[in-house]
Formats: structure tokens, C-alpha cells, sequence
């Protein structure tokens, strides 16, 4: 349950529309939803009724929430949790059930399959806004993108110059990998792509970049399934955007620890 007392109103703080994905096969959700956040301008809602359709229009309109129910006719609302979170693209878009059944062992199973949170439809309007700025400002803030409590670890471990180079070191590294990675998918070299998905997937997770290590594991799943060497481009691109996203988190990051 998200604390409905965080303010309602305020935005993401690099003002930027919050971008909404509603998934539910009942157009009155759809409108309902719509009347709750009319009063929300800076909140874009886009509704998708047919969940078969729900990825692909995720890829166009790169959500910064998605919300779905549980109980469709085309496909099971658990399973397209599973492929929200399998697909490059929205790997780490939080995904929020909306469901008219509350009952324990479902909100369970839903949290597990990796959504962020379990609201029971229809919500008050105070808690559906509350969630949804609550879920945008975490990602806005690169949360989702870089592990702040891990940055902080290094801070205390040690004097901030020793902060500041490992960000260096880490950076230099994982640009060269994400280099090596292009260069390994293009000749469609399996091994040196298995290589250096590894090496980068265990360097971001020391330094709290768990999207992008959470990235290169799916490497290693396609080669693992498809030996030839062969990786989609949507997932080479998801890298190439995570690695932009780590990049300005761990540089703001950066300006903190000089500032201190």
C-alpha cells in the first residue's frame, strides 16, 4: 500500500509528462481512470485494452508507469507481468496491478512475478495519484537506474577520492564492454558476447546499476538459447539506453560527493 500522506501533487523533478500505461480490457476502467487524472495535466494516461498488444505499444510510448489488471481474456495478467519484465525496453518500468481481487496469495504472486505494487481497482483518487507520482519520482530520481544506498556504502567505506575513481574506473570499463558487446553481436560472436555481458553484468551489480546488469543477464539468456550468437537489437539499444541513464546518475553522483 502506497502512503497516500506523500504529496499528491508533486511532480518528477525534471518536469518531464509522466507517462501512463493503463492494460485492461474493460473500456470503464479505461475512462473511469481517466476522469480520476483529469485533474493531473502533467499525467498522460494511455489505455490499452488488449493485453497481446500491451509490449509492443510499451515500446512506443516508453511508459514511466504501467498499470494492469490481472484478469484478461487474451492473455493472464501474471504472464504479461513476466514479459513486462523480460522485455528490454520496460525491464525496469515499474508495473503496478490494478485488480478487483485482493485476496493474499494473489497480491503475493503478482509481487514475486516483479510488479512494484498492488492497488485493488477502482482506487480512491488520492492513493491512484499518490502511487503513480510515487513510482514516477523514484524513477525520475534514478532509482531505478543506479541503487543510491550502494554509492553511499562506498562513501563510507572510504575517503570521497576513493568514491570518485571507482565511479571513473567503472564507467571507462562499462563503456568499453558496451563497445565490445556491439562489436561481438555485429560478427555474431557468441563467446566474446557471453564474455563481456558477464564481466559488465557483475561490474554494474557492484556498483548498484542493476537494470543494466539486469540487461546483460538477458544476454547471456539469449546466447544461452540461441548459440549462434545472435541478440535482437532491441536489447543491444536498451543497453546502449541504460548505459546513458547510469552514466548521468552516477555523474550527478559525481557532484554530490564534490560538493561535500
Amino acid at each position: 500500500m502506497i502512503d497516500t500522506t506523500l504529496d499528491p501533487r508533486s511532480p518528477p523533478s525534471d518536469g518531464r509528462p509522466i507517462v501512463v500505461l493503463l492494460v485492461d480490457d474493460q473500456q470503464f476502467i479505461g475512462a473511469a481512470l481517466g476522469m480520476l487524472l483529469k485533474s493531473e495535466p502533467d499525467i498522460d494516461l494511455h489505455h490499452c485494452m488488449w493485453a497481446v498488444n500491451a509490449v509492443a505499444l510499451a515500446n512506443q510510448i516508453e511508459p514511466t508507469l504501467i498499470l494492469q489488471d490481472l484478469v484478461m481474456p487474451d492473455i493472464d495478467g501474471l504472464t504479461l507481468v513476466r514479459l513486462f519484465r523480460s522485455n528490454p525496453q520496460t525491464a525496469g518500468t515499474p508495473v503496478i496491478v490494478l485488480s478487483a481481487n485482493d485476496d493474499a496469495a494473489t497480491r503475493t504472486r503478482a509481487l514475486a512475478e516483479g510488479a512494484k505494487g498492488y492497488l485493488v481497482k477502482l482506487p480512491p483518487k488520492a492513493e491512484l495519484i499518490a502511487c503513480i507520482r510515487h513510482h514516477a519520482s523514484r524513477s525520475a530520481g534514478g532509482s531505478e537506474t543506479l541503487d543510491l544506498a550502494v554509492i553511499d556504502g562506498f562513501r563510507e567505506a572510504g575517503a570521497p577520492d576513493f568514491t570518485l575513481r571507482l565511479i571513473d574506473q567503472f564507467l571507462h570499463e562499462a563503456c568499453a564492454r558496451v563497445g565490445r558487446l556491439k562489436e561481438a553481436a555485429g560478427r555474431a560472436d557468441a563467446q566474446a558476447l557471453n564474455a563481456n555481458a558477464h564481466s559488465l553484468k557483475g561490474s554494474s551489480m557492484v556498483m548498484g546499476a542493476s537494470r543494466l546488469a539486469a540487461l546483460c543477464a538477458q544476454v547471456e539468456d539469449q546466447m544461452a538459447m540461441t548459440p549462434a550468437g545472435e541478440v535482437t537489437p532491441a536489447l543491444m539499444a536498451a543497453i546502449d539506453r541504460e548505459l546513458i541513464r547510469v552514466q548521468h546518475a552516477l555523474a550527478a553522483q559525481k557532484e554530490g560527493i564534490g560538493q561535500t
